[in-house]
């Protein structure tokens, strides 16, 4: 049972966006180590990967050695079946946008279905944008003190990181995440239909937000948006 959580936590993948210290990409990679996640992906960071990291990386060494540097988050998102956005701005205005879940329901969803998820965290200093977070399937959001609710960005981390390893040794999953390009498929068909319909370019985009969060929030199975496919086609 523990060789194969720790196989299905070989699925899951870190994505820091754009990170500012050199001492929170080293504590992120060991925090990766302590719950036996080991890809992590550099967005455009915007300091130098060294000696600093290296220290705090502590046995997260290798992880962080290993890590991917990368241009643009959407080409990474790509190759996910789930990508996960975090934040710790709960609020009613763009509540479209930032619908959360909490890392032990998102974890609880990852643990019934196999696939793989990306977990995107936010810059130190201003978080993921909107638009960031609308490229997200699904938004998770830490529960915390509402006149002080934002972490460090490895405290946050270590939460989710402890959350979904915790889940990851239960049952084996008997379904599998809808694949990102059936997803986007099923979008793109939503879209053209609300404009066939008479909608706005916004109201299209709202639905597609919707019905992405939706999608992101429910875990549907790989069958389950096959189908949707099919209707949408015959419509």
């Amino acid at each position: 049972m523990l060789e194969a959580g720790i196989v299905r936590l070989d699925d899951v993948a870190v994505a820091m966006v754009e990170p500012l210290y050199e001492i929170n990409i080293g504590y992120v990679a060991r925090c990766m180590k302590n719950f036996c996640l080991s890809n992590l992906i550099l967005v455009n960071p915007r300091c130098p990967i060294g000696d600093e990291a290296i220290r705090f990386s502590m046995h997260g060494r290798d992880v962080l050695e290993a890590a991917t540097i990368v241009g643009d988050l959407g080409d990474v998102i790509k190759a996910y079946d789930l990508a996960v956005g975090t934040t710790g701005v709960q609020t009613k205005k763009l509540s479209h946008v930032r619908r959360w879940i909490t890392p032990e329901s998102l974890a609880r969803r990852i643990s019934e279905y196999g696939g793989r998820v990306l977990i995107v965290l936010g810059r130190e200093d201003r978080g993921l944008t909107n638009d960031e977070l609308s490229m997200c399937d699904v938004v998770v959001t830490i529960p915390a003190n509402p006149e002080y609710p934002i972490l460090n960005v490895s405290h946050a981390a270590v939460i989710v990181f402890y959350e979904i390893f915790k889940q990851a040794f239960r049952a084996e999953p008997q379904s599998r995440l809808p694949r990102r390009e059936e997803v986007e498929v099923l979008l793109g068909y939503l879209r053209k239909l609300v404009l066939a319909l008479g909608g706005s370019e916004s109201k299209a985009e709202r639905a597609v937000l919707m019905t992405r969060r939706l999608l992101g929030g429910s875990a549907p199975t790989d069958s389950d948006v096959r189908m949707l496919l099919g209707v949408l086609r015959g419509a």
